[in-house]
């Protein structure tokens, strides 16, 4: 049954069909490959009973035309849904195509690079070719008089790639602080001033819509054709899938910021270009993370294509598809098509929407027929099927610096030798592989979701404090009345306070902080006991995930409370003072409050780890400060916001200016 599948590919042997066997090895799931040649016929033969065609007497040729005509239908209805009358009017549809995804309810919070950061790496590499066509002499001149994303975009239309590939060289001195969170933009480019700029790149990648993944910008280029057939469908889908895929460049850019070479990363993520290393490791096949559409570029010979990887485009366009049944339901019909199809005369006719849509568009034959969509989602779906949707998400979201993929190497659990189990791995294969994925650690998708959530609340606050301690604290405790007393205090200060959203301490400090009229956040996390939401938070979200509550509730804080606590309180401590030794988080104040309980433990530490065993220094204990005084700790953290506006670099070596408001 692989062999239906390579030929679907057109995929190189023998480097398929091992592909196959490791991954039947690595997941313990034989036989997927049959499997799922049987699901695209049972859903060819579906879409062959929709469009009213026999599925045993059809041709090649009728099939693709029935999808076009598909196709021609759906962009009438849909061109009529968001308020348009000619489906083939450039200027009559772009702003009503904007227009629509405007008013849909999608998360567009990113996190990108920074408009002044940008302009200054302008500053030191001019855009020559730009500026003169512009007609500007002074690159100061260009940056104030023209809108930055729209000349950002510009540059790949103007400079060339040898400009282009120095311009990403200075992508390696990025460091965190050179980003910050806003919305997704959508901007149409002033026709008059970059048609003739944008030609080529129209004709090349024969569409309108691109991105600057970089800075969260979706672009509408102009074009001299006033006409383009079936732009509905055509550029609606674009959108929505530049959408998705700044916010996974985004989530990628966020989940790497701690590591030394941050700049580097973002480099290697910006080039785009597949991983040179060798496929084969031993025995083994490493599945390359492809970012771009070979399969489009006919000048271009890329082998690649035609070898085992795994792409991060077609997860956009299964999501687009999504968004665009949210707008219209009657799209649902291509939704869990991306990697239909069947030979004829051979090559693939497919079910893919982009490749149908296109064909559409650009008038294709059905000799010359676009399969290029379809044969990067059947490979994703092959990894999927033996690796699980989870497994292969993370695996992107970690290689978008253009990394391999070992699937020997993946999380995911043996099966066991059990009979019992053997025998429901044959009768119950689906559920029994959900199970075994769900138990596995790869959950990186789930948690980068939950950042999303968080950043959206977090970034609404200028200064907060974060204040940990014991779920288990009684009200009627003094370490309760303390939390209460600070979080309260800091709330005069007009700072937000935040805990983990659950009892004792951490409901004293939400208690304070409404009672008193201020900003109370909660970060809770699901869990089988104890961990109940607490009444006093005024701004809260659930996770799921302890690794992603613990970054949302300890990144780019304004200072750390820690007020007595269990195992929880001392993980968290130990997590933040790590992170400021290492320096990987700024510099804020860690207090420690309650001398009577913290002092005994910090004399063991300076005696077992500073003194006997030497595995700290002595500098490493004064990352913090232990203190039973209200007053010491506001001053502390005071002084602190001061010192830190007014030498942002020099008093906090590494930190980053403060997000900016809602």
């Amino acid at each position: 049954m692989a062999r239906i599948l390579r030929d679907l590919l057109d995929a190189e042997e023998p480097i398929f069909s091992l592909s196959i066997q490791q991954l039947e090895r690595a997941s313990g799931n034989a036989g997927e490959d049959a499997r799922l040649i049987g699901e695209i016929s049972e859903k060819m033969a579906g879409v062959m009973r929709h469009l009213r065609l026999h599925p045993h007497e059809t041709r090649g040729i009728e099939l693709y035309h029935a999808l076009l005509n598909k196709v021609k239908a759906d962009n009438e209805r849909v061109t009529k849904l968001i308020g348009g009358s000619d489906p083939d009017d450039v200027n009559e549809m772009v702003p009503l195509m904007v227009a629509a995804v405007e008013k849909m309810n999608i998360n567009r919070k990113v996190w990108v690079l920074k408009h002044a950061v940008a302009k200054e790496f302008l500053k030191k590499m001019p855009p020559r070719k730009l500026m003169a066509h512009l007609g500007y002499r002074s690159i100061d001149s260009m940056l104030k008089h023209e809108d930055i994303d729209e000349i950002y975009t510009a540059l790949r239309f103007s400079e060339g790639a040898e400009w282009l590939n120095k311009y990403n060289e200075l992508f390696r001195t990025v460091k965190p602080g050179d980003f910050e969170t806003r919305d997704i933009r959508i901007v149409v480019m002033d026709h008059h001033k970059y048609v003739d700029l944008a030609e080529h790149f129209v004709e090349k990648k024969l569409h309108n819509i691109t991105h600057t993944k970089e800075m969260g910008v979706i672009v509408v280029v102009p074009m001299h054709h006033r006409r383009m057939r079936g732009i509905t469908l055509k550029s609606l889908p674009l959108i929505f899938h530049y959408i998705n895929e700044i916010r996974l460049y985004s989530s990628f850019f966020k989940l790497n910021q701690v590591k030394a070479h941050f700049g580097d990363v973002v480099v290697q993520t910006l080039i785009a270009d597949p991983g040179n290393v060798s496929q084969m490791a031993g025995h083994n096949v490493h599945w390359r993370v492809i970012q771009r559409y070979f399969g489009k570029l006919k000048d271009e010979a890329h082998p690649e294509a035609f070898e085992p990887h795994v792409h991060p485009e077609d997860l956009h366009w299964r999501r687009a598809e999504e968004l665009l049944a949210e707008l219209d339901p009657e799209m649902a019909f291509w939704r869990e098509m991306d990697y239909v199809g069947k030979l004829y005369d051979g090559a693939p006719v497919v079910v893919n929407l982009m490749d149908v849509s296109l064909s559409y568009s650009n008038e294709i034959s059905y000799a010359g027929r676009y399969v290029y969509h379809f044969r990067e989602s059947l490979w994703n779906e092959i990894f999927m099927r033996y690796m699980g949707k989870k497994n292969l998400e993370t695996q992107v979201l970690q290689q978008l610096d253009n990394d391999m993929v070992a699937p020997e190497k993946l999380p995911l659990p043996k099966p066991t030798k059990s009979e019992i189990i053997e025998r429901k791995q044959r009768d119950s294969h689906v559920e029994m592989r959900r199970r075994m994925i769900d138990a596995a650690e790869g959950r990186l998708i789930g948690v980068a979701e939950e950042f999303a959530r968080a950043f959206d609340i977090l970034q609404r606050y200028e200064k907060i404090v974060t204040i940990f301690g014991s779920a288990r604290t009684s009200e009627r405790t003094r370490e309760y009345k303390d939390a209460y007393e600070i979080a309260s205090r800091f709330v005069a200060r007009g700072y937000a306070v935040m805990t983990g959203g659950g009892g004792g301490i951490m409901e004293a400090a939400n208690r304070g902080a409404s009672e008193s009229g201020g900003d109370s956040i909660g970060f809770n996390i699901t869990l089988p006991t104890e961990q109940h939401l607490n009444p006093y938070v005024t701004e809260n979200y659930q996770f799921q995930h302890f690794f992603g509550r613990k970054v949302a509730m300890t990144l780019q804080m304004s200072a750390y409370i820690y007020c007595p606590g269990g195992f929880g309180t001392l993980d968290e401590l130990f997590e933040i003072v790590t992170l400021q030794q290492t320096g990987k988080i700024p510099r804020v104040p860690i207090i420690l409050f309650g001398s009577k309980f913290w002092n005994p433990m910090m004399k063991y530490v300076e005696k077992v780890f500073l003194r006997e065993y030497k595995t700290i220094t002595a500098s490493d204990l004064k990352l913090f400060t232990i203190t039973d005084d209200i007053d010491e700790v506001i001053r502390q953290v005071v002084k602190h916001e001061k010192d830190k506006h007014q030498d942002p670099k020099g008093a906090v070596p590494g930190s980053e200016k403060s997000r900016s408001t809602k």
